[in-house]
């Protein structure tokens, strides 16, 4: 019975961590959407009033999504419409320089050290 409640102990803990660190990545999104709309809907309200900027703001949405919705839609330049054969299209060529093996830069320093502070954090927390 001990080894079930060991087992039932590091499945918590395991699943705890992950859910952990995908709150902290998804809630940075909510919360930016949040402020976002917040923001829209004082500047519409300001703009059309407040019984007339839901309308609004559903009217621009369903545009711009409407527009996104072609974007996913549309055909990639290289294929015809009628058939699977690709269509020679030239296209200018874009040399990227990639930096040199063993560069790291300061984003990627700072999640890991985020990551490793979570984790440190969930062990005291379990202890």
């Amino acid at each position: 019975m001990e080894l079930l409640s060991w087992v039932w102990w590091a499945t918590t803990n395991v699943l705890g961590m992950a859910l952990t660190v995908v709150w902290f990545l998804i809630g940075g999104w909510v919360s930016t959407l949040a402020q976002i709309g917040i923001v829209l809907i004082a500047i519409f309200g300001y703009k059309y009033g407040w019984r007339r900027a839901p309308l609004e703001i559903v009217g621009k949405a369903r545009r711009v999504a409407g527009i996104g919705w072609g974007w996913v839609r549309r055909r990639e330049r290289g294929h015809d419409a009628g058939g699977s054969e690709p269509v020679f299209v030239p296209s200018a060529v874009k040399v990227v320089r990639r930096g040199r093996p063993g560069d790291v830069n300061l984003s990627s320093l700072l999640n890991v050290a985020m990551l490793t502070g979570l984790m440190a954090l969930c062990f005291v927390q379990a202890q």
